[in-house]
């Protein structure tokens, strides 16, 4: 999974809705050089914020374009861990987040995100952030 990012929802929507921005535009090159990668739970996260069925149908065929990671069911136990350990240490982070963590760090791919306490995951775990 050389040179491959995990995008997660965060950066999906200002790519959606803010053409303009600066990570649209980061998103775009990486899209063009078919660098991204979504897990199951992203593609969930952004198909249940659908507006409606038009948005949801351009979402199932853009998604299914992208390269796709699935979730062992090891990966399950694993963010369960993740979240007990950084639970211990008064960081609480919701359980979608921790799987997707889990994603980038069992693939071993930067993820790119804009929601702050994912840095607070990767001062705990090896988790790479794309910048």
């Amino acid at each position: 999974m050389k040179d491959k990012i995990l995008i997660d929802t965060s950066v999906w929507i200002e790519f959606f809705r803010k053409s303009g921005s600066e990570v649209s535009t980061k998103l775009k090159g990486i899209l063009s050089e078919e660098r991204a990668v979504v897990t199951g739970i992203i593609s969930l996260e952004l198909q249940r914020g659908a507006a409606g069925e038009t948005e949801l149908k351009f979402l199932d065929r853009f998604l299914a374009a992208i390269h796709y990671i699935p979730t062992k069911e090891e990966s399950y136990k694993n963010a369960g861990f993740m979240g007990y350990n950084l639970s211990k240490k008064g960081i609480h982070i919701g359980t979608v987040d921790l799987l997707i963590a889990q994603a980038a760090i069992e693939n071993s791919i930067p993820l790119y995100t804009l929601d702050k306490h994912f840095k607070e995951i990767a001062r705990h775990f090896p988790l790479l952030l794309f910048a």
